[in-house]
């Protein structure tokens, strides 16, 4: 695909992870005006056996040791192509974003328009509330917005309330080589309803969670009702906030006030290792009213996303 002069469109190789990395991080703290790490880890995101780097993902090289951009594309995802592109701050403006989405979409082409049921499948992209001129590129594509996300916050130097568990409930740590598989299992029933979930297995599972560079099973709370496992948060330290990367209440325990127990617990743990924020993003239109659950710990809406989609041809 042509990309604006003085820059090469090519495949990433291996070394280029740390550089990818930093593109993400610069473009999260543009957009956000203050200093952030991407939720996405390249390095985590790379090892997975579903990742496809040499044909699914791009970079714009300026010269030799300038990274600009960066856009992929993830074939499947509950059914649909999901995509994405990053330009570094220091080449907006430059036609990068154009190019990226031109090379995205050719790929997509590429691709079986329809699912093994016959149904359409859709190419997915994200576009933040304040990125006018992304929408307004993808609108004259043909993209469509479906459905919102939000990012929410939390300032944690406050006053936080104590976590109250409910009656039965027992909350305890994480026990690697015990507790794995229990967990596994409670997230893929937890998020089966969710939207573009797509189910990883045990291996793949691991890798994004209790082995991803930079997490700590010790932040791990586990909730229990007996010997069933109700529901679990998974926190992520950072050195620019920290994330929660997972939290999950199975369908017997909800309305009962359990989720909210499980992220103030966290809340409180993260405090005291240092952290001095929290946040998430959730679907504004989950179905189990999780933004309202996450409102009730203490958080609110910093960001708003919405799903662009429009049919492969």
């Amino acid at each position: 695909m042509r990309v604006p002069d003085g820059y090469i469109l090519r495949h990433p190789a291996p070394g280029d992870a740390p550089a990818v990395q930093a593109v993400l991080d610069a473009a999260e703290s543009a957009d956000t005006g203050e200093p952030r790490r991407h939720e996405n880890d390249i390095a985590t995101e790379w090892r997975s056996p579903q990742c496809h780097v040499d044909s699914d993902w791009w970079v714009a090289v300026a010269d030799e040791n300038t990274m600009a951009a960066v856009a992929w594309v993830w074939p499947l995802t509950a059914g649909e192509v999901t995509a994405d592109h990053y330009v570094h701050p220091d080449h907006r403006g430059r036609g990068l974003g154009e190019a990226l989405l031109d090379t995205i979409e050719a790929r997509a082409a590429e691709l079986p328009s329809h699912t093994s049921e016959g149904a359409v499948r859709h190419l997915v992209v994200w576009c933040e509330d304040s990125g006018a001129e992304r929408r307004a590129s993808l609108q004259r594509r043909g993209f469509a917005a479906v459905r919102q996300y939000f990012e929410m916050a939390i300032d944690l130097r406050g006053e936080l309330t104590a976590p109250s568990w409910p009656p039965g409930i027992g909350a305890r740590g994480f026990r690697r080589g015990v507790d794995d598989r229990t967990v596994y299992e409670a997230d893929l029933e937890a998020f089966s309803e969710h939207h573009l979930y797509e189910p990883r297995n045990y291996d793949e599972w691991q890798l994004f969670h209790a082995d991803a560079p930079g997490g700590d099973i010790t932040l791990w709370w586990l909730a229990w009702d007996g010997d069933e496992l109700a529901g679990f948060v998974i926190p992520i330290e950072g050195d620019r906030g920290a994330f929660i990367d997972d939290l999950a209440v199975r369908k017997p325990w909800r309305g009962r006030g359990l989720g909210r127990a499980l992220l103030l617990a966290a809340f409180a743990v993260l405090r005291d290792r240092g952290q001095t924020a929290a946040r998430l993003v959730v679907d504004a239109q989950n179905v189990t009213n999780a933004v309202r659950v996450y409102e009730a710990a203490g958080m609110h809406v910093s960001r708003r996303f919405d799903v662009m989609q429009k049919p492969l041809a």
